[in-house]
């Protein structure tokens, strides 16, 4: 029989995933708000190659934090998840967070190798791939912060 669950583990529990996870995505929105827009403005107009190094190595770090900062929310939402009457929402976040993973996996492994071999920013080759790479990031943000959402409003009941 399962005992009471105890709501100050829970609230410590969730004072590592609520951060985990607020880290992770003001990271993401950073990048793609402000880093990535000036380092086009600014280095991509007088080295290619140098700005194409800064994107992919930008990207590098977060998807490193990625799974960092992400592997920790996962983990602490299976413990959540233990000792909860109803699971559901717990599991519905742990894949959420499982999904946008796997998005940055991709977008690190297929995306930003074919953006940095592409010479000319210019080219429809490169816009193809910025798309693809904008709609692979956003859905990672749209995920994380939908795992952040369902993470402050949880209540154990």
């Amino acid at each position: 029989m399962r005992k009471p669950p105890s709501g100050q583990r829970d609230r410590v529990l969730a004072a590592i995933e609520i951060p985990a996870l607020g880290v992770w995505l003001g990271a993401l929105v950073g990048f793609a708000f402000i880093s990535a827009p000036l380092a086009f403005r600014i280095v991509a107009p007088l080295d290619i190659g140098r700005f194409a190094a800064l994107t992919a190595q930008t990207l590098g770090s977060l998807t490193i934090w990625g799974y960092v900062l992400g592997g920790i929310a996962i983990a602490v939402v299976l413990l959540r998840s233990a000792s909860a009457g109803d699971r559901t929402w717990d599991f519905g976040r742990a894949v959420l967070l499982a999904l946008a993973l796997g998005l940055v996996t991709y977008q690190q492994r297929t995306i930003v190798p074919a953006m940095t071999a592409t010479t000319d920013v210019r080219s429809e080759d490169y816009r193809a791939l910025h798309q693809r790479s904008t709609q692979v990031y956003g859905a990672v943000v749209v995920f994380v912060f939908a795992a952040l959402v369902l993470a402050a409003v949880r209540r154990d009941d």
